[in-house]
């Protein structure tokens, strides 16, 4: 009984010997399920980043593991909106975001649809393992064709909001062709129309009186005409509207984070 123990003892201090540590966690961690393609491209501005599906937290979407879409956009790379109120927005309302696979597809450039906007990032999600983009139907009543599969780019585009009383809708500021006006430094600066943005949407700009509202929903307290209107601009690099009628001054006319133009009758 001695010697099996003896000879016990000694065939545990061989296998101490020759593989160290060999029931430790940390010197064999358990290894991610998740494929080696596991990663979507964010190209934001002139930037872009490579984000892998380890670093997010994890979602169960009917039993299958996923991400949701909005976590792959945080307010590092577009930081909050805080007001002099100090009140926050949450900025990515502002933006569009196309989502588009390893093969060029998507729902916009493929199919002719509008990009998502925020509240579908937040409502969809992508499945880890196959890289496939879901907007469950339960939440969200989506044509079929923003189902991704194979995703791999989220790309982020400035849009702005076009109101009518009875209709909405939202242009892309990529899609307008830009024009160099002064800037309220007095240099050069290139610059979206906003004629041409509502020009997309209305037929007859005459009839139809206009007005700002930014993210915090401030702008000028009176319509303008058409004629007034033409001469409003968003500068790309300043950020901020510039009219060029010298009677529309003030701060309600230099507005930052502008979200939507109404159209009234």
């Amino acid at each position: 009984m001695k010697r099996s123990v003896h000879l016990f003892a000694s065939l545990m201090a061989f296998l101490a010997f020759v593989v160290p540590g060999g029931c430790s966690k940390e010197d064999n961690p358990v290894k991610s399920n998740l494929p080696s393609e596991a990663y979507l491209w964010v190209h934001f501005e002139s930037d872009s980043e490579k984000v892998e599906f380890e670093a997010l937290p994890k979602i169960d979407a009917s039993g299958v593991e996923a991400i949701q879409l909005s976590e792959f956009v945080d307010t590092t790379l577009i930081p909050l909106y805080r007001d002099k109120n100090d009140t926050v927005y949450d900025s990515r309302t502002l933006f569009a975001y196309q989502i588009v696979a390893d093969d060029g597809y998507s729902a916009s450039g493929t199919k002719g649809y509008s990009d998502n906007i925020w509240s579908h990032m937040q409502l969809g999600h992508i499945l880890t393992t196959t890289r496939q983009v879901v907007y469950p139907d339960d939440k969200i009543d989506l044509a079929g064709a923003y189902n991704v599969k194979d995703a791999r780019h989220i790309y982020i585009h400035r849009k702005l909001n076009l109101e009518k009383p009875d209709s909405t809708m939202f242009v892309e500021l990529r899609s307008i062709a830009t024009a160099q006006i002064t800037n309220f430094d007095g240099n050069l600066e290139n610059a979206i129309p906003l004629k041409d943005v509502v020009l997309s949407f209305v037929d007859s700009p005459q009839n139809y009186s206009y007005n700002l509202r930014t993210l915090d929903d401030f702008g000028p307290t009176t319509s303008m005409t058409w004629d007034q209107f033409q001469t409003g601009y968003w500068l790309l690099t300043s950020e901020k509207t510039r009219f060029t009628d010298t009677s529309l001054v003030g701060g309600a006319y230099k507005l930052r984070v502008l979200e939507s133009i109404q159209i009234i009758p």
